[in-house]
């Protein structure tokens, strides 16, 4: 089953032109380095989000969520990840999470050598994890091209409520597991963030997909 999904997500990947490859990279999922090892949706919600803000920037290769997740608990090196993805450069990092307040740290590997091309640790009340990933993208743009990165297109889909982006992050979680109690139980998180933040666009279109699917599984 591995090895039908790698051909499936990860193989088809296009192969790039040195000149391309030079301005590639894949996110990895972050790691749950929390004290309860209980907020790997969070780690995850992160590493998706910086997926999706790095996509925006011009000329940058970053491969899909499907084809980076891929490797999620796998044994396998930062050489064999690229080689894969036919990236040159490799974002990691983790996520420790307790109570209002985050640590995050991020890392820029070069594939060719391993060696770290940028590295930060970010210790931030919860309430500032979408500067935290705009500053991510940002310097991963900068290390890679030496230029600045542009400003995050649609906004409109971020909650200035922390708890709102968590329970996003929750039916993100279930909504993944694809069984009919893990639907409902994203429906159920997608709509208390909805509670919490009516004008939160994300949780709307999660909403709806999560319902959409659903209906599939129940009739």
């Amino acid at each position: 089953a591995d090895r039908l999904l790698l051909s499936q997500h990860v193989g088809a990947a296009p192969r790039l032109s040195p000149t391309t490859l030079g301005r590639s990279v894949a996110v990895l999922p972050f790691a749950d380095m929390s004290e309860n090892h209980d907020q790997e949706y969070f780690s995850d919600g992160l590493s998706e989000e910086l997926i999706q803000l790095l996509t925006q920037v011009p000329d940058l290769q970053v491969p899909a969520r499907t084809s980076s997740f891929y490797f999620k608990g796998k044994s396998v090196t930062i050489p064999e990840i690229a080689n894969t993805l036919h990236v040159s450069h490799v974002l990691e990092g983790s996520v420790r999470k307790s109570g209002n307040t985050i640590r995050v740290t991020a890392q820029l590997v070069r594939a060719d050598n391993g060696y770290y091309l940028w590295s930060e640790t970010y210790n931030r009340d919860i309430k500032d994890i979408f500067k935290i990933q705009d500053e991510i993208a940002a310097a991963v743009v900068i290390a890679l091209s030496g230029k600045l990165a542009p400003s995050p297109k649609g906004s409109a889909r971020r909650t200035s409520n922390a708890e709102a982006y968590n329970q996003l992050l929750l039916g993100r979680q279930f909504f993944n597991r694809s069984n009919a109690d893990a639907l409902q139980r994203a429906v159920a998180a997608y709509r208390q963030a909805i509670a919490l933040d009516p004008n939160y666009a994300a949780a709307y279109a999660g909403l709806a997909d999560a319902e959409d699917n659903l209906a599939d599984w129940t009739g």
